[in-house]
């Protein structure tokens, strides 16, 4: 286990000029923040009962009875249990798909005892009411490393409804190759760098997407991207505007603006839900892919005439690309988007490629 040997004023800075600012922005976009920094931590500071919990269970059975009202205690565990116990492998790739799929299509458990319904479902998320759902982040989140008396310490993981969605990775602006530093270090976490015992790869069956940051640069990427080559910066926040976002002569820094353009509780939701997939590449390997920037912003502004629109001339439009931006990926991003409107659902859509 390696031992963080940074001096202590690199460390000072990072929590300066980086984590401070970054949590201070996601408390202002309604998230709760647990900051154990500089605290002597016990599992009861974020309602476990030990370090090796990834997620946080009370926090988890308190929203599955927000969202389904209708469970009994014996079936708000079960429902835990599909999410925490019961998993098809102990390849990483295979769990977190598995742990996608279900926070997407949901579970069920026998009866609706209320309503004698049979095999109600059950959602883990509320994907079409925010507000039913919690949102926290925890800095210095502490976690035992399986088998050993080690732990690991991650900068800022997300958990939306106990689950720990999204794993930041800070490191300060003076480190030399911050992002690549950082990027390793979430490598090492999620145990991909080819030696056991040196992270919790349970911690990443819940992943949707990494982020790396040294506040001036900030990149992220998922569980399947090992190089900054595929990382990707998330230039524009939309819906919001960059000059939305507090900065002060020049613009703002890439760690503001993917903050606000990922992070953002409904525009995390509707990355989860509908910009989030996973392919096979040219390889043969199979890679979990989130949208970038440009891609959410026309999906959403091209749904949005779709929907406003009164005239075929005001439904119509032209999405440019560069060669190599994800024409396809945009196109099915589109039909999801489209999918989850009552009135587009019903649509008919083809593709035209020019491929053979």
């Amino acid at each position: 286990m390696s031992i963080d040997k940074t001096p202590p004023h690199i460390r000072l800075d990072e929590r300066n000029h980086v984590e401070k600012p970054f949590l201070g922005q996601l408390a202002g976009l309604g998230w709760k923040i647990i900051d154990l920094t500089d605290v002597k931590q016990t599992p009861a500071h974020t309602g476990r009962e030990s370090f090796t919990e990834v997620i946080l269970p009370a926090e988890l059975r308190r929203q599955l009875r927000v969202i389904n009202p209708w469970m009994e205690e014996d079936q708000v565990e079960e429902a835990v249990k599909q999410l925490t116990a019961s998993f098809p492998s102990t390849n990483l790739l295979e769990n977190n798909r598995h742990v996608f799929h279900l926070l997407l299509e949901n579970t069920s458990v026998s009866e609706n005892r209320k309503t004698g319904e049979k095999s109600p479902t059950v959602r883990f998320v509320d994907f079409n009411q925010r507000d039913n759902n919690s949102f926290v982040a925890v800095c210095q989140f502490k976690i035992r490393v399986l088998g050993t008396e080690h732990h690991i310490v991650p900068d800022i993981v997300l958990f939306v409804n106990g689950l720990p969605v999204v794993v930041v990775e800070c490191k300060s602006p003076k480190v030399h190759d911050a992002i690549p530093e950082a990027i390793d270090q979430l490598m090492r976490y999620s145990e991909q760098r080819g030696a056991k015992g040196e992270g919790s790869a349970p911690l990443f069956y819940y992943n949707q997407f990494i982020v790396a940051t040294c506040r001036q640069q900030a990149k992220f990427g998922t569980i399947t991207t090992r190089t900054e080559k595929y990382f990707y910066r998330w230039a524009d926040p939309y819906p919001r505007t960059v000059n939305d976002l507090s900065h002060g002569a020049g613009s703002p820094n890439d760690q503001q603006r993917l903050v606000a353009g990922m992070l953002d509780r409904d525009n995390l939701l509707d990355l989860i839900r509908t910009f989030t997939l996973f392919s096979v590449n040219d390889k043969g390997e199979t890679i979990k892919i989130v949208g970038r920037y440009q891609q959410f912003r026309a999906v959403k502004l091209a749904v949005r005439r779709l929907l406003e629109g009164e005239t075929p001339r005001e439904r119509s439009g032209i999405i440019w690309h560069t060669q190599g931006s994800g024409k396809s990926l945009t196109m099915m991003f589109m039909v999801r988007e489209m999918y989850r409107h009552a009135t587009l659902s019903h649509w008919k859509v083809v593709f035209v490629t020019d491929r053979t």
